[in-house]
C-alpha cells in the first residue's frame, strides 16, 4: 500500500488488462525492439491510465546490479553433450544454440567459462570422462539437451553439480530449466480464440511433445475444454497432429498431412512447435492468414512472418547458469532429494499469419 491507502500499480495489473504475459509488459515499457510497435503503444497507454510508476526501490536495487563487473576467473562449466548414439549436431537446433550463447554469457558474468564436453564419445567412458572433469577441477555441468526424448544417462553425477534443459533426460532427474511450455500454449489459444478462431489444430512432432514432458499437448486440450464448455459453442474436440517431423524440414510428407489433417478438422487455425511450417503450408497452396490462422509456441526469434510465442532461450540458457553457480558454490552434489523446475514465460511476437485481434 502507498502512503496514500492505495495499491500500487504493478506489471501484472497491466499485463491482466492488456491480456499479455509479465515479461512482454516489462519489454515494452523499456520500448525493446522485440515487442511489436503497436503492441508497446497499447501497453504504454494502458500503463498511463493506471498511473503506474516504477517501484523506486526495485529500479535502484536493478541498476546497483547492473553496474556490478564481471567477477575475476573462476574456473570452467562443462556443457555435456551426449554422443552416446554418435556425434549430435546439437548447433543446428537454434532453441539450444541459443541455451549456450545466453549460457556463455552469464558464466562469464560469474567468472567461468562454458566449454563443449562430449560425453559416451568412442573410446571414453564415462568413468574416464569423469576422471578428466575431476582432473581439471570442472565440478559444475550444463547437461546440453539429449539427442532423443526419455533418455537415461549413466555417469558419476555424485562428483558433480549438474543442471539440465527440459525434459529429454529421463533419469537421473536433475534441476531443470525451460520455456513454460504449458504457459506459452495456453497463451497462445487464447491470442487465436480472441481473433475469433474456434477450429484450432495442434500440429507438433511426437519427439518434440515428449521433449517438453507433453506440456504443450496438456496447454492445447485444456484451452480446447475451456473453449468446448463455452455457452453455445458447440466445439468438437479437435486431436493433434503427431505425424509431423519437424526435424527434418520442409518435405512433401508433411506437407501432404497438413492437408490432409486441416481438411479431416475443417480448422480455420493451427497452433505448432515447427517454426518452418509456413514453407509446408506453402508448398500444399495453403495461404496465411488467408486460407487459416497459423501462430507457433516455441518460436527461437522474434522476426519473421510467423505469429506466435517467442521462447526466450538466451534467457533460459542464463537462468540455468545462475542456478548452477549456487549449487556450486554451496557444494550441492549429485541428484537433488528433490529436483526444481524453473519455467520462462515466453513474448508475443504479432507477425502477419493471424488475423488482427479485435
Amino acid at each position: 500500500m502507498t502512503l496514500m491507502g492505495m495499491k500500487r500499480t504493478t506489471q501484472r495489473d497491466i499485463a491482466a488488462k492488456v491480456g499479455v504475459g509479465r515479461s512482454t509488459v516489462t519489454l515494452a515499457l523499456q520500448d525493446h525492439p522485440r515487442i511489436a510497435p503497436e503492441t508497446r503503444r497499447r501497453i504504454q497507454e494502458v500503463a498511463r491510465e493506471l498511473g503506474y510508476s516504477p517501484d523506486p526501490f526495485l529500479a535502484g536495487l536493478a541498476s546497483y546490479r547492473n553496474r556490478q563487473r564481471t567477477a575475476a576467473f573462476h574456473g570452467t562449466i562443462a556443457w555435456l553433450v551426449n554422443f552416446e548414439d554418435g556425434p549430435y549436431p546439437w548447433k543446428k537446433y537454434p532453441h539450444y544454440l541459443l541455451y549456450f550463447q545466453g549460457a556463455s554469457r552469464r558464466a562469464l558474468h560469474h567468472g567461468y567459462q562454458l566449454e563443449e564436453i562430449h560425453l559416451n564419445e568412442k573410446g571414453l567412458s564415462p568413468a574416464r570422462m569423469a576422471g578428466i572433469l575431476h582432473a581439471r577441477n570442472i565440478t559444475g555441468v550444463l547437461l546440453c539437451p539429449q539427442p532423443k526424448a526419455e533418455m537415461e544417462v549413466d555417469f558419476a553425477w555424485h562428483e558433480f553439480s549438474a543442471v539440465t534443459f527440459g525434459y529429454s533426460l529421463l533419469k537421473p532427474s536433475f534441476h531443470t530449466v525451460a520455456a513454460a511450455h504449458f504457459l506459452n500454449t495456453r497463451n497462445a489459444m487464447q491470442a487465436l480464440i480472441r481473433r475469433g478462431y474456434r477450429r484450432i489444430g495442434m500440429v507438433i512432432d511426437e519427439d518434440i511433445n515428449r521433449r517438453c514432458g507433453h506440456n504443450v499437448q496438456a496447454g492445447y486440450l485444456i484451452e480446447q475444454t475451456l473453449l468446448g464448455g463455452k455457452k453455445g459453442a458447440g466445439q468438437i474436440p479437435v486431436e493433434p497432429l503427431f505425424d509431423y517431423d519437424s526435424r527434418r524440414g520442409p518435405n512433401a510428407t508433411d506437407s501432404r498431412n497438413l492437408v490432409r489433417y486441416i481438411e479431416r478438422q475443417q480448422l480455420d487455425a493451427i497452433l505448432t512447435s515447427d517454426y518452418r511450417i509456413l514453407e509446408n503450408l506453402t508448398a500444399a497452396g495453403i495461404s496465411a492468414p488467408d486460407d487459416i490462422g497459423v501462430a507457433g509456441i516455441s518460436l527461437p526469434v522474434g522476426e519473421g512472418p510467423l505469429s506466435g510465442v517467442v521462447e526466450d532461450s538466451e534467457q533460459v540458457g542464463a537462468l540455468a547458469v545462475d542456478l548452477l553457480v549456487g549449487m556450486m558454490q554451496h557444494r550441492e552434489r549429485g541428484v537433488p532429494p528433490a529436483p526444481t523446475r524453473t519455467h520462462l514465460e515466453g513474448i508475443w511476437h504479432e507477425g502477419r499469419t493471424l488475423r488482427p485481434a479485435p
